[in-house]
């Protein structure tokens, strides 16, 4: 009964109401404008297998591609072959009619890649009538920046994507000694340096098709590894967002190397520690995530 009257007594006083409605209003306005946790991506660090690759582009060829030439001067009968025809070596191709008819034969087994002359007509010698090759022995040239060229030695695997199916495998048989120039998309001279690839080409690949090759120059095993996402630049120094009990902790890590998707950290981070995928501008050090 006392504690009812006294509450009843603590109610009525005005201050006391005023009081408590200021505490809730400051609440409210504490809930309504409180910083709220910032919605985040969030990757883990790991150990395993880090692979450190060069990506480039490239073309397939004919290993051993043939021109064949007019041997003389004279008039060339229509040629009645098609690019993609299948040709046999000693296999009349065209006729060039000289003094007598002149046969022009194949070099090699294999198809015919391109039709130059078609059309009967007057020729030179030396004058180009047609390409042949065997397409079943495809090569892969892939124009690589210098700089990116050092890590790349023959022998060295290549995964090859890009071509319309599924990822083929091949290895490096050279990498040419002399460079060359050439200019980017953006009009920036670039020195390059041509890798050609040796690998198995299906039968619906032949030349000219443009691969996406990956280069594997180095494998490590049990390797701490972080998601290159989560790195970012300050100065001179790399660092990351760690998340440690639902904050956003700024740490600075030291990098051995870099490829694709993944960073080999040298110092700096633990397996099995959280870092911030992507970190925009509502991220900072101390910022609450989830």
């Amino acid at each position: 009964m006392k504690l009812k009257e006294t509450f009843d007594r603590v109610a009525s006083n005005k201050k006391v109401r005023i009081g408590i409605g200021a505490a809730a209003a400051l609440l409210s306005l504490w809930f309504l404008f409180r910083p709220k946790p910032v919605i985040s991506e969030i990757g883990k660090v790991s150990k395993g297998i880090y692979r450190q690759f060069v990506e480039e582009e490239g073309i397939t060829r004919v290993k051993e591609k043939f021109t064949v030439y007019s041997p003389v001067n004279g008039v060339l009968k229509r040629i009645h072959k098609h690019a993609g025809a299948d040709v046999k070596k000693g296999e009349t191709l065209a006729v060039v009619r000289w003094d007598f008819d002149k046969a022009v034969v194949s070099p090699s087994n294999g198809k015919v890649l391109k039709i130059l002359r078609e059309s009967e007509g007057p020729v030179e010698m030396g004058t180009p009538l047609l390409e042949v090759g065997d397409t079943r022995q495809l090569e892969i040239s892939a124009e690589i920046l210098t700089q990116e060229a050092v890590r790349i030695h023959a022998g060295d695997p290549v995964e090859i994507e890009g071509w319309g199916g599924g990822t083929l495998n091949g290895k490096i048989r050279i990498v040419e000694p002399s460079a060359f120039t050439k200019i980017s998309s953006l009009g920036v001279e670039e020195q390059r340096i041509r890798a050609i690839v040796d690998f198995d080409p299906p039968s619906e690949m032949g030349e000219g098709f443009r691969v996406r090759c990956k280069v594997t120059t180095m494998i490590r095993e049990n390797a701490l590894v972080a998601p290159t996402a989560s790195l970012f630049r300050d100065g001179e120094d790399w660092y990351v967002f760690k998340v440690i009990k639902n904050k956003a902790r700024k740490t600075k890590v030291i990098l051995e190397d870099r490829s694709g998707e993944n960073a080999l950290i040298r110092e700096g981070l633990n397996e099995g520690e959280e870092v911030i995928l992507y970190p925009g501008e509502g991220i900072g050090d101390g910022v609450k995530v989830r």
